[in-house]
């Protein structure tokens, strides 16, 4: 039996990560049914019990490298997982990993992950020293790519797409059945907007004067268009608490999503929305995926690069104020269904990278 590992940010209930999980073991099964799949988890029983495959504790040393001894191959990635701007242990996880399937010879598809930022000279070496060893590297964006190219990695770099757009929208029944739940059904007259923010990483004072603008543009929604608001945190510890911040200072208070969604579930949330605000990535992905209007304020690179890709516009954290808000949100409800078909073929032409990536990592074996 062929055995692949997969070493990520999983299990940790962030929406992004979970859904890159849930699109690779999709994709990978797709063509090959027959492979075992291990996962190196924060919570393996979750992710067992979720999508079907066997899973480690991703702290638990023996049983990791019982698993790697096994493992035909390693994936790691996909996600943001080689950067040093959310702490120090980053990047001596994710390298240690690859590091320690090479010793015992297990090949290493480094897949789609976005590179950076990468602050200390001690990260950029690691980085080089070890993804110029893997059997496949690629990446997510072409910024990603320069990077590695900065830092010295003399190979074949991939640029491909995220995973998560190998993902469906579900059918109209699901989104319906869904919402009910909250008391909502589907068509109404209100207009449901989803807002996925984060807090801003490092700046409280940034985060308050956000704040005050993203409350004021939510009352406009409300008086204006009538809107029922839909607060998301994708990722339940960091996002949690600014969504009821926002869900308090509404003047309806809203529906703040209080529980681990999977990816699926949130495929539903999307496809009854009429307008998404996004800061997070993968919550502009999935409004991209079900034909949302969005809005992005962009605060990583990554955001940009999807932006870029998509050729839609976002609004500058640093200079953003309410009268650009409120044009930005007419805009996108005014948007037609040319836009909207422009934007699925280039959501398709995603969904066919994943494709040929996870075709490319299968010939690794």
């Amino acid at each position: 039996m062929t055995v692949i590992a997969l070493s990520g940010y999983y299990g940790f209930y962030n929406i992004g990560d979970e859904a890159i999980l849930e699109a690779i073991v999709n994709v990978l099964r797709y063509h090959r049914p027959d492979i075992d799949l291990v996962v190196f988890s924060a919570d393996p029983h979750h992710t067992r019990r979720t999508y079907g495959v066997e899973a480690v504790s991703r702290t638990n040393l023996p049983a990791i490298i019982r698993v790697l001894r096994r493992a035909d191959l390693l994936i790691s990635g996909g996600g943001g997982l080689l950067q040093d701007a959310t702490g120090p242990r980053s990047i001596p996880y994710y390298l240690g990993i690859i590091k320690l399937a090479m010793l015992l010879h297990t090949k290493v598809a480094v897949y789609a992950q976005g590179l950076g930022p990468l602050n200390s000279g001690w990260s950029r070496f690691c980085v080089q020293k070890v993804l110029s060893g893997v059997d496949w590297l690629s990446v997510r964006d072409h910024a990603s790519a320069r990077l590695l190219a900065e830092l010295g990695v003399k190979r074949d770099i991939t640029v491909t797409a995220d995973p998560v757009f190998y993902l469906d929208p579900v059918p109209r029944r699901e989104v319906d059945t869904f919402w009910k739940a909250y008391g909502i059904k589907r068509p109404g007259k209100e207009l449901l907007v989803g807002l996925a923010l984060r807090p801003y990483p490092g700046e409280t004072l940034f985060d308050k004067k956000l704040l005050e603008i993203v409350s004021d543009g939510c009352r406009f929604l409300e008086k204006e268009y009538n809107a029922r608001l839909i607060f998301l945190p994708y990722h339940l510890k960091k996002d949690l608490p600014l969504a009821r911040d926002l869900a308090s200072r509404s003047s309806t208070g809203g529906i703040v999503i209080e529980e681990s969604l999977s990816s699926r579930d949130i495929l539903r949330v999307m496809g009854g929305l009429d307008l998404l605000i996004g800061m997070r990535l993968h919550s502009l992905i999935f409004a991209s995926i079900c034909g949302v209007p969005f809005i992005a304020l962009p605060y990583d690179p990554k955001v940009n690069a999807f932006l870029q890709y998509v050729e839609k516009p976002g609004l500058s954290l640093e200079s953003l104020n309410l009268v650009q808000l409120q044009e930005s949100i007419k805009s996108a409800l005014d948007e037609g269904e040319e836009a909207r078909e422009y934007l699925r073929i280039k959501i398709n032409a995603q969904k066919k990278e994943v494709q040929g990536a996870a075709q490319k990592i299968l010939s690794l074996l």
